[in-house]
């Protein structure tokens, strides 16, 4: 049975997926993707491109089905057929309009350390080029609890999963097995990911590609919750805010991953934790291409978060992923609640400041994706 067969055969049209969903409407979606992937209709750019594939409809679904699942064929069928895109080529390492080598050409870029480590840090493209203070903040806390690491950075050794999620396979076979390699040649037995969907790729992805590997694969949330309870960290700074954890959806509903970063925030003497469980969690409005197709919709769901914060009141919103790191500060331009990256916040807890400048990363990331992306218009903010 392919998926159109059982996805129609199971759903009940109870329409509860579209009840957690920010970016459709009405059921008709379900019917124009069954069309599209069995060959009897075409179907209309708006019903591929609006997904923010979040798996929130996935997790509503009393059927485990939802619309994400019709989304990635469908997307990969659009492909195979148009062919890609500026949108899905501006983060191909290869491409000429790749967006991170554009802000490497306008921005100064950290330089790390290249050595052979047990620890292996991959602060993938995001924490490279983007929101540099979640790779300097982890590597000054691995620092400061003594750990024998080495950074893996740069578009060299980018991870491919963003290319292959919008639906270009290329990079993610090309750079996958060459990181592989690079990693052991390092001596690695711990790999450290920032990214959600760096996780992904070597979590899931890669070992079901090159197979099995021969080191431990751990998100930065993890890996901290380790050195705290380890006693390797010590948060001694008292951080008094009432704190809204932001749940990165490729890292949560996509990972399993929810409760380590919980954990480290609790650890931190001041910090009042208001969201305890990731019950109610929803997207930041970044993903699944729909930052770059949707400007000013994109950062509209991101503003929910602040409103969902204000609700439980917090004053500042932690989040794990540069995606979500990326639209919340932009959508939180004019809030009074503070956004900062877990690993920067428990730095801060442990004696270290790494200067961040929003401003002109949301400048930079437009400026971007104006000379990646042809017709791109900057959100409105207003």
């Amino acid at each position: 049975m392919n998926i159109v067969e059982e996805h129609r055969e199971k759903c009940t049209r109870c329409g509860q997926c579209l009840e957690v969903c920010s970016r459709y409407e009405d059921l008709g979606v379900l019917d124009r993707l069954y069309g599209y992937l069995d060959g009897s209709s075409n179907i209309d750019s708006e019903s591929l491109l609006r997904c923010l594939t979040c798996g929130l409809c996935i997790s509503a679904c009393p059927e485990n089905l939802g619309i994400k699942p019709l989304i990635s064929p469908s997307r990969q069928k659009w492909i195979n057929e148009n062919g890609l895109s500026e949108r899905q080529t501006m983060v191909d390492p290869e491409s000429e309009n790749n967006l991170f080598k554009k802000i490497s050409e306008m921005d100064e870029i950290p330089e790390y350390i290249d050595r052979p480590g047990s620890v292996v840090y991959f602060p993938g493209c995001a924490g490279t080029y983007i929101n540099k203070v979640m790779a300097q903040a982890s590597v000054a806390l691995l620092e400061k609890a003594g750990v024998d690491y080495t950074v893996l950075s740069g578009l060299e050794y980018c991870c491919g999963a963003v290319s292959a999620g919008a639906g270009d396979q290329g990079p993610i076979c090309k750079h996958g097995q060459k990181n592989i390699d690079e990693i052991r040649k390092r001596g690695a037995k711990v790999l450290i990911t920032a990214c959600p969907g760096c996780f992904k790729a070597f979590k899931d992805i890669y070992p079901r590609m090159f197979g099995k590997l021969d080191f431990e694969v751990l998100q930065v949330s993890q890996y901290l919750d380790r050195l705290l309870k380890e006693g390797r960290l010590t948060p001694e700074n008292a951080l008094k805010f009432r704190v809204f954890y932001h749940d990165p959806c490729h890292l949560t509903r996509g990972m399993g991953v929810y409760t380590e970063a919980r954990d480290v925030l609790e650890k931190i003497p001041g910090t009042g934790l208001a969201n305890k469980t990731p019950e109610g969690s929803a997207c930041c409005g970044f993903g699944g291409g729909v930052r770059v197709n949707y400007p000013s919709e994109s950062i509209s769901v991101a503003s929910d978060r602040f409103r969902a914060a204000e609700k439980l009141g917090c004053d500042a919103i932690i989040t794990n992923c540069g995606g979500c790191m990326q639209n919340l500060a932009e959508a939180g331009k004019n809030e009074k609640i503070k956004i900062f990256d877990l690993a920067e916040y428990l730095a801060l807890a442990c004696g270290i400041k790494i200067e961040r400048e929003d401003r002109r990363m949301i400048e930079l990331v437009n400026r971007a994706y104006n000379l990646c992306v042809p017709g791109y218009k900057e959100p409105d903010l207003s």
